[in-house]
């Protein structure tokens, strides 16, 4: 057995030379002196004590040791690991499993714990093991690790000698975890927990779709689906989209996918191209043929908005509301203006050929014929069919392009209804009112609109019914109305002349709309608007009143108005059995841009499926983003209504349901990703229930004996012993001295 007891010198090197020096210095003063023994002999302790203080020896009292290979020990502690596994759950299992073994790790190793989840954290020792719970977060290898790595300082220096991952594999995978694992600088056994299987389902784990596609444009549907006891089959993918008109679904796309593990994530991506505007409802749908009841299906919706709004405008002659309206529309830059207006009608005597004239002849049959399918808007302001001679096929083109979801707009004058040959055309079928046959049936002069449907939004322009209200109170006389014999079923009267009555006794319609096939028409019966913006130099309250008129009508006809500008992302079918629940919801302007930051305001209201609803206030994360998070949920079906307000004003709403389950029993272990993960950082893989802590320790390196030092003196180096070298010099002066030597 070694003594226990060493000598170590921390003294530098110049020390030694000093002392070197000093004792060959009194060797050979000693040879020449007359002093006695005694005198020489305390010369030399002086000379040995300041060597002492320069040399600094030191007294190291050591022990036996052991030293053992580092292991350090990761426990998932992720929400899923809450889930029984047995009779106890499967972190409990971990835990019991590794504190049953306990003394045969220390005796083979020294073990370094971590509790792993969302990110990663060292633990303080075996007792604060035992008190670990599930956590809220799922277990994110590549955060997790990281943070394994970063906490073990010394594995900078020696790396561990193995790592061992208690998990049941239920990861969030994200690109490079293998990289992150690699980090260790280890191999990496991984024991799996849970159930291996469960009954054969289907499920779609996640859904991902743009915020809003563009009309005809393509866009992509990526989903994931779940799929369990269904190893080996083939599953048949299917997106479908429903007709708004005869509620039937037709296929879109379709996808074959092979299932390879007993429980696999099989990630999907489909392409469509949206075909009308406004909310297109599809459906995934999957189902495996070889299994019957193996089958699933969840739909959702998808906002079409127009990337611009493509408008024709057909004018009958100059005037001051072809003016007005045709610069209002040009000057936003969402929309394309092609417009056309009549300087010279075909009764109009000319004296020259029209080759002549610098006027072009009506290209009507690229108007109405060719290039009609271009345009989301038509304008028919004051234009008279019947002088020009027209087709009536041409009429018939417009009614097609209207039914199969375009949109148009009639604009009164003198030239226009019954006096421009409509009457019993394909045009007064898709009006909102019938024709009157009283000729002639535009009337000149001045009167105030009443609006009649005061919640409607082309009549509500302001933030409140009030405001409006006073608004059109306060609005310029138009000029010049139309009659009509009646209006028809179905048709909205938005406002009415103050007065006159139509053939069959009801006020007469001066804005009216309605729905034809697909598309929408309006109907303003005197084409003196421009009244209302130049009335508001005289009065404040309407400044904006002709272009929050002619915005909304455009928005309204265009479909754009009904779209939802309030949005929650979809919801898989299922949540992750995790708190906080988090659920985003998306505001967005009048150009489908994310509002801008502290624009909008949020409230939604949390229904869960007993007990009263709770209102809350999402914070706003980024501009037009609210986060919302739900905690105490249980189990059952739960509804989130949302609604918000835009610089003030109502903006929109939207709504979601979710099932939330209590608990992740079901999910069995991913045992192909534990195995994957071992195989990657060079470990094995084993169950828990055959996981042997003897045959997982054997790879790791012996445990070598040596000695530690326990404790340390250090006599030489305190001030007293420099005062006592100083007190052997200055005595054996005094002494030489009194005995009369040099």
């Amino acid at each position: 057995m070694s003594f226990p007891l060493s000598l170590e010198f921390a003294g530098s090197g110049w020390s030694w030379v000093f002392c070197a020096a000093a004792a060959a210095a009194l060797a050979w003063h000693a040879r020449g002196s007359r002093a006695g023994t005694a005198l020489l002999a305390l010369r030399a302790a002086a000379v040995l004590a300041l060597c002492a203080a320069l040399t600094r020896p030191t007294l190291a009292y050591r022990e036996p040791v052991s030293q053992k290979p580092r292991l350090l020990i990761l426990v998932d502690t992720s929400h899923s690991m809450g889930a029984k596994a047995g009779s106890a759950s499967r972190l409990d299992s971990a835990l019991q499993w590794l504190s049953a073994n306990r003394k045969l790790i220390e005796s083979r190793a020294e073990p370094l714990l971590f509790s792993v989840a969302g990110r990663g954290r060292r633990l303080s020792g075996w007792e604060e093991l035992g008190r670990l719970k599930p956590a809220d977060s799922a277990f994110s290898p590549v955060d997790a690790v990281r943070d394994v790595d970063e906490a073990d300082s010394s594995a900078k220096s020696t790396p561990p000698a193995r790592v061992w991952l208690l998990s049941d594999g239920n990861a969030e995978i994200s690109p490079g975890w293998e990289k992150e694992l690699a980090a260790l600088k280890a191999p990496i056994d991984v024991i799996g927990i849970g159930p291996l299987r469960r009954g054969k389902s289907l499920s779609f784990a996640d859904i991902k779709t743009p915020d809003f596609a563009f009309l005809h444009g393509a866009f992509s549907v990526q989903t994931a689906v779940e799929a369990s006891a269904l190893a080996g089959r083939v599953l048949r993918l299917r997106l479908e989209r429903e007709d708004r008109l005869t509620g039937q679904w037709s296929a879109v796309a379709e996808q074959a996918l092979r299932v390879k593990t007993d429980y696999e994530t099989i990630p999907a991506t489909f392409t469509a191209v949206a075909q009308s505007l406004g909310s297109e409802h599809y459906r995934l749908g999957v189902e495996s043929a070889a299994d019957a009841g193996a089958s699933h299906a969840r739909e959702f919706r998808v906002e079409v908005i127009r990337q611009k709004y493509r408008i024709m405008y057909l004018a009958g002659r100059p005037s001051a509301e072809y003016s007005f309206l045709r610069e209002f529309l040009k000057s936003d830059p969402n929309h394309e203006l092609v417009s056309f207006v009549i300087l010279r009608n075909p009764d109009n005597p000319t004296f020259v050929p029209d080759n002549e004239l610098s006027l072009i002849p009506f290209p009507a049959e690229e108007i109405f014929v060719q290039n009609l399918n271009q345009f989301d808007l038509f304008i028919l302001e004051n234009f008279s069919y019947a002088r020009f001679r027209l087709p009536v096929s041409y009429l018939t083109s417009l009614k097609n392009f209207v039914s199969q979801g375009g949109a148009l707009l009639v604009v009164g004058g003198e030239n226009a209804f019954g006096l421009g040959g409509y009457r019993g055309s394909p045009v007064e079928e898709m009006l909102p009112v019938t024709l009157s046959a009283t000729a002639p049936d535009f009337v000149p002069g001045l009167f105030k609109a009443s609006p009649t449907a005061p919640s409607h939004p082309l009549v509500r322009l302001y933030d409140t019914p009030e405001a409006s209200q006073d608004a059109w109170k306060v609005l310029p006389a138009l000029d010049g109305w139309a009659r009509f014999s009646s209006v028809r079923p179905g048709a909205t009267v938005l406002a009415v002349h103050p007065s006159e009555k139509t053939s069959d006794g009801r006020p007469l319609p001066v804005l009216a709309i309605r729905e034809y096939g697909r598309g929408k028409v309006m109907l303003v019966s005197s084409d003196s608007t421009w009244r209302w913006k130049l009335g508001a130099a005289a009065d404040w309250r309407i400044g904006s009143f002709y272009a929050r008129f002619w915005t909304r009508a455009v928005e309204y006809l265009t479909g754009s108005l009904d779209l939802s500008k309030v949005k929650f992302a979809p919801l898989p079918d299922r949540l992750p059995p995790r708190e906080p629940a988090v659920f985003s919801l998306r505001v967005f302007d009048e150009a489908f841009r994310p509002a801008e930051k502290a624009a909008a305001e949020v409230s939604v209201v949390w229904s869960p499926p007993s007990g009263p609803a709770r209102e809350l206030n999402p914070p706003e994360t980024e501009p037009g983003v609210f986060t919302v998070e739900l905690t105490g949920l249980s189990a059952g079906a739960h509804r989130l209504k949302a609604s918000a307000k835009l610089h003030g004003r109502a903006w929109g709403e939207d709504q979601v349901r979710f099932l939330w389950e209590a608990s992740s029993a079901e999910s069995p272990m991913d045992r192909r990703w534990l195995k994957a993960a071992a195989e990657a950082a060079s470990g094995t893989f084993s169950d828990l229930p055959s996981a042997d802590a003897a045959t997982l320790l054997e790879p790791l390196p012996p445990v070598v004996s040596a000695y530690e030092v326990r404790r340390r003196l250090y006599p030489w180096a305190s001030p007293l012993w420099l005062w006592l070298t100083a007190g052997l010099f200055v005595l054996e002066w005094v002494l030489r001295r009194r005995l009369g030597h040099a």
